[in-house]
């Protein structure tokens, strides 16, 4: 499960932050900055929060949180600036990370930067001996580094770190705690696990939107359809917003998928997410189109479930792994088609 690596992620971040030669609490180096991609160049400024996040286009996890960080500069405009930068490799060049950007619209609603031959990326992630991206750098109204890890852990730190109650020295501490309890109820039954989560976020509120997708499956696991449905389609109205294609699929998918002994299923949600991911993408995703065409196929659309099957097989031909599976579904559609079955 994604976000479960993302508590390894932060513990691995505590890890390599002991031997670095930028630590929190030190003075935030400045921005070597070669273009600005999208928004007005950037410089520390006292008395403003700002986080500073590295990524690359070819990155999957890099992807996937930037809808996230989007949010967190949505939540906190005024109070907060977001700078994602990034710098050359063989396989990141500005031409790519400015079609990227040009994409993702408001799913990247943050400032972009493209390194200035590395120096930022050496100054903050050598220097703190960050091994992976995406990761995270907050710096504080003193211009001081005041938390580092990875982009989803940056709601319960920054709400404090913006209010002015973060305490940089027992904060990680204490984050560290609220995750690993987390991480035991995420582990727990799925019927404990439910009773115990809302305890939890009321006492955590800042976790809510990293709970969602995982409270979703289990309510849906559990044949909770209308409460799964309630959680489900605000990560749906989320998800369209900032145009984040994976968290879509996911809950289309999870709602239609054939293998899933769901007592229930949500149709009408399933089909709202796999169209939303489909307009997102552009229809060239051979896996989006898979479940928008089995959310037609489980409405008894079999014409529409075929014609969209197609489409799906065609994007995925330089995929072996995923075709295989997507020309099985076709194959069963088209046996359904030629039985005489609607």
């Amino acid at each position: 499960m994604r976000r479960m690596i993302f508590v390894l992620a932060f513990a691995a971040a505590g890890a390599f932050a002991q031997e670095a030669t930028l630590e929190v609490g030190d003075q935030a180096p400045a921005l070597s900055v070669a273009k600005w991609v999208k928004g007005e160049p950037v410089t520390f400024e006292k008395g403003k929060v700002y986080v500073v996040e590295f990524w690359a286009t070819w990155c999957g996890p890099c992807i996937a949180s930037m809808p996230h960080v989007s949010e967190l500069q949505e939540t906190y405009a005024g109070k907060l600036t977001v700078v994602g930068v990034t710098r050359a490799d063989p396989a990141n060049t500005l031409e790519a990370v400015e079609k990227m950007v040009q994409e993702k619209g408001p799913g990247m609603g943050y400032t972009v930067a493209w390194d200035d031959e590395g120096k930022t990326y050496a100054a903050y992630m050598t220097a703190a001996k960050q091994e992976g991206i995406p990761a995270s750098f907050v710096v504080d109204r003193e211009g001081k580094i005041a938390f580092i890890g990875h982009p989803g852990f940056l709601d319960a730190p920054l709400a404090r770190i913006v209010a002015g109650t973060w305490d940089p020295v027992k904060g990680p501490a204490e984050m560290g705690a609220v995750l690993a309890r987390l991480q035991e109820i995420l582990q727990m039954d799925r019927r404990l696990a439910l009773d115990a989560l809302p305890a939890f976020e009321k006492e955590h509120p800042e976790f809510r939107s990293f709970i969602a997708p995982q409270k979703f499956q289990m309510l849906l696991q559990e044949g909770r359809m209308d409460e799964a449905s309630a959680v489900g389609r605000k990560i749906v109205e989320k998800a369209a917003k900032y145009r984040d294609a994976m968290q879509l699929n996911e809950i289309g998918w999870s709602i239609v998928d054939p293998q899933a002994d769901l007592k229930e299923r949500d149709l009408d949600l399933a089909f709202e997410a796999a169209t939303k991911a489909v307009e997102v993408t552009k229809g060239e995703d051979g896996a989006i189109l898979d479940t928008l065409a089995r959310a037609h196929h489980w409405k008894g659309e079999l014409k529409k479930a075929i014609e969209i099957q197609r489409k799906a097989v065609e994007k995925a031909a330089d995929d072996p792994d995923m075709l295989g599976e997507l020309l099985a579904a076709l194959a069963e559609y088209e046996a359904e088609a030629a039985s005489g079955a609607k």
